[in-house]
């Protein structure tokens, strides 16, 4: 009974935030590299309709921010653009093969990273404190970890160049310069992993997208990449951007109304 209730009040809430307005893209007032990495923050969706709530919120840390600019990459944006750059490279058609729209995303966020640098931050998370606070002057890279222990242990040669080697590596915002090898082996381990996962149900696909294109798979390549020397440029923003990071905007649930989640799936492959 209580499970119909809840059922039959989410969509009243989603009411509140009618109507869906586009969010534009918004450059910088003045740009300002942050170390080496580019004055822009890229965000991705499905469309570029939000709630009222959810604008507000993404309005707030655009703010913080003037000197970046604010892109926002639909999703005829990111495959135009996949196509364009990554086509002839293992790593297209896997996008086109993933079948949850997560997925896709994961893939972007590290292609576009690994060409053309600059921040990246999911469309419902933000941070209370300006970027570049966070990271160190000669900034390459802007990495922060989850409160979550991996679930993959941390090799004994990397574990003493991270703040926290038995964390999970946050991939929901981040930064890097073009070319990190970061990204780059992100990419490769993908390519590496993607047979073993081609066709093959889930029970829960929610698990296998982290260990494919998530933060399992994002945590094995930065260990990989450490495991072959350490890393200058580097800025380790602690557990969830030293506390600063929000995990979910007011309101960015919303955006559910145009894509549905894909938490719940069950008993699904998630790449054909």
């Amino acid at each position: 009974m209580l499970n119909r209730l809840k059922q039959f009040l989410a969509p009243l809430r989603y009411w509140r935030e009618l109507p869906l307005r586009e969010l534009p893209d918004r450059p910088a007032a003045a740009p300002v590299a942050v170390g080496k990495i580019p004055p822009v923050v890229i965000q991705t969706w499905e469309d570029r309709r939000f709630g009222k709530n959810h604008l507000r919120e993404m309005a707030k840390f655009r703010d913080l921010n003037p000197e970046l600019s604010f892109v926002l990459w639909d999703r005829e944006q990111r495959l135009a653009y996949m196509r364009e750059r990554w086509g002839a490279h293992p790593i297209f058609p896997i996008y086109q093969q993933a079948l949850f729209g997560p997925m896709k995303t994961d893939i972007f966020r590290y292609c576009l990273m690994a060409d053309r640098g600059g921040f990246y931050f999911d469309i419902s998370k933000g941070c209370t404190v300006p970027l570049r606070t966070l990271c160190e002057p000669d900034a390459e890279a802007l990495i922060t970890f989850e409160p979550h222990p991996s679930p993959i242990p941390c090799p004994a040669a990397v574990a003493p160049h991270l703040r926290h080697p038995d964390k999970l590596l946050l991939q929901w915002g981040f930064g890097f310069a073009p070319g990190h090898p970061i990204p780059l082996r992100t990419i490769a381990n993908i390519c590496a992993a993607y047979p073993r996962y081609q066709g093959k149900v889930f029970a829960f696909p929610k698990d296998a997208i982290r260990e494919l294109t998530g933060p399992i798979m994002f945590t094995q390549s930065v260990h990989d990449v450490y495991a072959q020397g350490p890393l200058t440029g580097v800025t380790q923003a602690g557990i969830d951007f030293n506390g600063h990071g929000v995990f979910a905007l007011k309101g960015s649930k919303v955006r559910y109304m145009t894509a549905p989640a894909y938490t719940k799936a069950k008993d699904q492959p998630i790449v054909r």
